[in-house]
């Protein structure tokens, strides 16, 4: 357990039996984030899609060199109290407000990517998300560098449209490659249904090394 933002969250390592909270937090935040990126039944996708998403998880947060967290608020949190409110505080356990993950890529579905795969082993900025009530904290630097050493060679998908990302990544050293992509599977949409597919492109931090 660690305190961050002089004391206002708190940082777990997340684990398998934490699934159901972790995915109800994470389809929150996307339709947070989202909601005017994406199509109309995106999030009814997502959501129907729920069982599927807690056993991906539970799958993929044992994977080898998997990093991942939650985040938590501080109850009471003051800026005059800093790290003093933190100590015996009662946190909700069942309500994280932020999370990250990171992996080692590349993964299957990149491989339908118009891009140059990374080499195996490069470490993937998966996920990485927080409640928009957190925004400008710095709750969300602190999940990155819990999942990320400072400086470490990296890289992450973005989803066209979310300029918002775009430009917090980029102040922690990733440039796009603005190479944008279709997604697919759920991320799509289906045919017959209204709006626009979603597009992503990659960014990179450090000597990552293309195949």
């Amino acid at each position: 357990m660690g305190f961050v933002c002089n004391g206002r969250y708190v940082l777990e390592p997340a684990a398998a039996d934490e699934a159901e909270k972790y995915v109800n937090l994470l389809h929150d935040c996307m339709e947070e984030t989202y909601s005017a990126i994406a199509d109309p039944g995106f999030m009814v996708r997502r959501r129907a899609a729920r069982d599927e998403s807690i056993e991906e998880f539970m799958e993929e947060v044992n994977g080898p060199g998997v990093r991942c967290f939650l985040a938590y608020e501080v109850p009471r949190w003051t800026s005059q109290g800093g790290l003093s409110c933190a100590v015996g505080a009662d946190i909700e356990w069942d309500a994280p407000v932020g999370l990250a993950l990171s992996s080692l890529g590349p993964h299957e579905w990149e491989s339908e990517m118009p891009v140059v795969p990374v080499v195996a082993g490069t470490r993937d900025l998966s996920q990485l998300y927080t409640r928009a009530t957190t925004h400008g904290t710095g709750l969300g630097e602190a999940l990155l560098r819990a999942v990320l050493a400072d400086d470490e060679p990296a890289y992450l998908w973005y989803i066209g449209g979310n300029e918002r990302a775009k430009r917090f990544y980029e102040k922690f050293g990733f440039q796009d490659e603005g190479i944008f992509g279709e997604c697919g599977g759920i991320w799509g949409v289906p045919h017959g249904e209204p709006g626009q597919p979603l597009q992503t492109a990659r960014m990179f931090r450090g000597g990552v090394v293309l195949q």
